[in-house]
């Protein structure tokens, strides 16, 4: 997008414009949404030819299409590939409008100052106030705001081109909700100062102007954060704490945590974030809180803590973060980390050598002296027992037999001609020459001895099997699987049944025990070999919130009152609010943890939680709302109004007329619903319907039935849908027009650099420009993180699909990726019917 690089752009500039050109060069743009513009545009008479010769990519064919839609447009005006597409968007909005912007044009304002001069035309703003080459296109933003006959401000406080834009946006905003704005609006005080005291002011914590100079705009957000957590921190703030700190001490406090017992206003902010982190596990903190370590090196010792091993071998200041993360991992793995724990080694050698010892590759030997039965050199220089020796070497393979594993061994006796008799230091001797050297059985030699038989193999060594150490693990006192899920019937239908059984605990209650990793017992071959043993590994403490651990640091017990539950490995107990039924004449419900109904919640009720909501009657025609998930053991039935917003899933028997937004959605059938899943749409068992109403999923429907016999009409829309790529494409569009900006932003700057550095004007000007493009800079890349989350989005909904596998009926409009299908006739299938798009998105393909 952005070709002349001009001499004063660094590396840091050229490499955001190639990643931008990512962005907005329309390589995000797929060459369907190109075909199909130039289809549309051939639909509207257009030479497709020739606009495709000319090199028009989608955004600019877009802007042509609008154009050509238009009959107060004349395209050839700017039909030239050269135009940008928001130069094509200007030219074509301002023939829409009837605004003649020729006057502005041709005093040189560039594209994006055209913009804000004709939008404030067109609001019916005193454009002649702004104007001037003086201000930059998003100082015009502002001041246009400010003007605008529906939200104006007095623009005097900050019409002074020497304020930048986000200076301006604050002012302004100030102004709009009523604040005293003089203590901070002055052109010498930044922008995220004058930010941090707006938010702050509106919360009713007034800073003095004193106090916005003399802090950082970092802590007065954390003096602001701590006045909404009704937390003191003014203590530390006159202590000269950083914000970094602050932040770290302020979370500490919320949580009533004693960080003031091991931390030093020379550890750093993340320093103290370790020992907080490390107070709320409950680990004992004071092993790693000195100042004698970084806050990377106490990192390893609070994961060896919350890992359960001992981290007395690392705790050693002179150990770098990387040497002790090796060291833990060894520990961890039950290795035996003498091999390298010695300061010489590197990380890197570290880890190598302990994958070695992980992989077997690295072995030990077992001394002689420590080994049970071992056998030494017994020949004497006895001529008849030395040529027996010589002779049993000579032929060892007819003697000695030794397992594959090396863990025993057997010998034969042939019977001699020379007559000479095996005795038991010949054979002790033998077994020396041969390196047997363990595991040796005395008894079985003299018995092999007393009467040989010449074809029998006698075991006469044995090596020590290793005894392997067991893992630690926790002891659970309460049912560490149940989560307050439905089950699924073997029909596949939903049994709510079981959904009253809400696990609760009381203060104090014995949670988990856990029981330490035990260690291994080495053993070894008849060879001496040493074989190691594994030591058990210890497993992580407990992580969640609701619990604390005892002093004995293996007893985890409930803190209060609550309904307990498993996320992801984590442990929570949430307050809960049990009540036998909601009525009309209840009060609206608002409550911080879980909701338990233990019966029915009747028309006009409202309710919100921050956790589950469980009803085990019957909803009618009501509100529910839900930080996590809803379950409803009843149904739900909504004949006039009534809406569920989950920020998790929606389980109920059935549903009938209601609203229902959440992520997985599923029940036994849907009637006359309107649906919105931001994942998968189920219905359960061989009688699962969804009949009547809208159904939207962004991952697809899965469903035995689809509409019914009376043809009732049901629309099934799938994929991304028109709300989630308007976003996607205005998100895209907002990244262009910010590039378009910064990229007259630099042309700017390259223009002052020619200018020289004399002028003070020229000066403020340059400083006014650099921070323009700094701070543009920073908006594409948030900009950019948006859109990667999209991505994810928009890629889930191209994989949709509905999956029938009963029947499904006429009347039902199935849409995917914006495809429509009706069907025509009802179809039933002894498998599964599919419907999805084809690769190139053209059609809905039935399977």
């Amino acid at each position: 997008m952005y070709s002349s690089r001009g001499p004063y752009m660094d590396v840091q500039e050229i490499d955001l414009i190639n990643e931008l050109n990512i962005y907005t060069g329309l390589d995000s743009f797929s060459e369907d949404a190109l075909e199909k513009e130039l289809a549309q545009c051939k639909g509207l008479g257009a030479n497709v030819e020739k606009l495709r010769s000319l090199g028009f990519n989608a955004l600019q064919l877009a802007e042509i299409r609008k154009g050509l839609e238009s009959d107060k447009v004349d395209v050839n005006k700017y039909l030239d590939s050269s135009l940008s597409w928001t130069d094509m968007e200007e030219m074509r909005l301002e023939m829409v409008q009837g605004i003649d912007m020729s006057e502005y044009r041709a005093k040189g304002f560039d594209n994006q100052q055209l913009y804000q001069i004709r939008t404030g035309i067109s609001d019916g703003v005193d454009v002649s106030v702004y104007a001037k080459k003086i201000y930059l296109a998003d100082q015009m933003r502002e001041l246009r705001r400010g003007l605008s006959p529906k939200d104006g401000v007095p623009i005097i406080f900050f019409q002074d081109p020497a304020f930048d834009s986000l200076q301006m946006r604050e002012i302004r905003r100030g102004l709009q909700v009523g604040i005293d704005i003089s203590t901070y609006a002055m052109l010498d005080i930044p922008h995220m100062k004058m930010r941090a005291a707006r938010l702050s002011a509106q919360d009713g914590l007034v800073f003095t102007e004193a106090e916005i100079r003399k802090y950082t705009a970092s802590i007065l957000e954390q003096m602001h954060q701590a006045h909404l957590d009704n937390v003191n921190i003014s203590s530390y703030v006159k202590r000269l704490f950083d914000a970094e700190q602050l932040e770290q001490i302020r979370l500490a406090l919320k949580k009533e945590l004693p960080i003031d017992n091991y931390m030093t206003a020379d550890m750093r902010g993340e320093a103290i974030k370790e020992i907080r982190l490390g107070l709320e596990e409950g680990v004992d903190v004071g092993k790693y809180a000195d100042v004698a370590y970084n806050w990377k090196q106490m990192h390893e010792m609070r994961l060896g803590l919350e890992h359960q091993i001992d981290i007395t071998p690392y705790c050693k200041p002179l150990y770098q973060a990387d040497q002790m993360r090796e060291l833990r991992l060894g520990i961890e793995a039950g290795l035996d980390i003498s091999k390298f724990s010695s300061m010489m080694y590197t990380a890197k050698d570290m880890y190598r050598i302990r994958n070695k010892i992980l992989s077997g590759e690295l072995q030990s030997t077992v001394s002689e002296d420590s080994l049970e039965g071992s056998v030494f050199d017994r020949t004497g220089g006895v001529s008849d027992q030395t040529i027996l020796l010589s002779s049993m070497l000579e032929n060892r393979d007819q003697y000695l037999y030794v397992s594959e594993d090396k863990m025993k061994c057997w010998i034969m006796l042939p019977v001699r001609r020379d007559g000479i008799s095996y005795t038991e230091d010949a054979i002790m001797t033998f077994l020396f020459k041969t390196k047997i050297r363990s595991g040796i059985d005395r008894k079985s030699i003299k018995q092999a001895l007393l009467n040989p038989e010449p074809k029998e193999k006698y075991l006469i060594a044995q090596g020590k099997e290793v005894i392997d150490g067991a893992d630690g693990h926790f002891e659970y006192f309460f049912d560490y699987e149940k989560n307050n899920e439905v089950k699924v019937l073997e029909d596949g239908s939903i049994d709510f049944s079981d959904v009253e059984n809400i696990q609760q605990v009381k203060v104090g209650d014995k949670l988990a025990v856990y029981h330490k990793a035990t260690k291994g017992i080495d053993g070894f071959t008849v060879y001496g070999e040493l074989v190691k043993a594994k030591n058990g590994k210890e497993v992580p403490i407990l992580k969640g919130d609701g619990f604390m651990i005892m002093s004995d640091r293996v007893t985890y017990v409930a803190k209060y009152a609550g309904a307990i539950s498993v996320e992801e490995g984590n442990v929570y107990i949430k307050k809960v609010m049990i009540l036998p039924e909601v009525k009309i004449t209840d009060k609206k419900i608002d409550y911080d943890g879980v909701v338990f109904i233990r019966g029915d919640v009747h028309a006009g009720s409202e309710i919100r939680a921050t956790g589950d909501i469980i009803i085990g009657g019957h909803m009618e025609s009501s509100d529910i709302e839900s930080k996590c998930n809803v379950i409803i053991a009843g149904g739900a039935t909504c004949p006039t109004k009534g809406s569920i917003v989950a920020g998790g899933d929606v389980t109920a028997k059935f549903f009938d007329g209601v609203t229902i937004k959440g992520h997985n959605i599923s029940s036994n059938y849907f009637i006359n619903c309107k649906i919105e899943a931001k994942g998968m749409l189920k219905t359960f068992g061989r009688q699962g319907v969804i009949y009547g109403g809208t159904a939207y999923s962004l991952e697809g429907i899965e469903s035995a039935e689809i509409g019914n016999v009376s043809g009732a009409r049901t629309t099934i829309t799938l994929g991304a849908n028109t709300a989630l790529l308007a976003e996607y494409s205005n998100l895209q569009k907002q990244i262009s027009r910010e590039a378009e900006n910064l990229k007259n932003l630099i042309i700017q700057r390259d223009k002052l650099q020619e200018l020289g550095s004399g002028n003070p004007q020229i000066m403020q000007l340059k400083i006014k420009v650099n921070a323009a493009i700094a701070i543009k800079q920073q908006a594409i890349k948030n900009l950019a993180d948006k859109k990667q989350k999209l991505d994810s989005d928009v890629e889930k909904g191209e994989k949709a699909m509905a999956v029938v596998t009963e029947q499904i009926f006429a009347g039902t409009i199935i849409i995917i990726e914006g495809l429509a299908l009706k069907i025509t006739e009802d179809r039933k299938t002894i498998d599964k019917i599919v419907f999805r798009t084809d690769p190139k998105k053209e059609k809905i393909l039935v399977f």
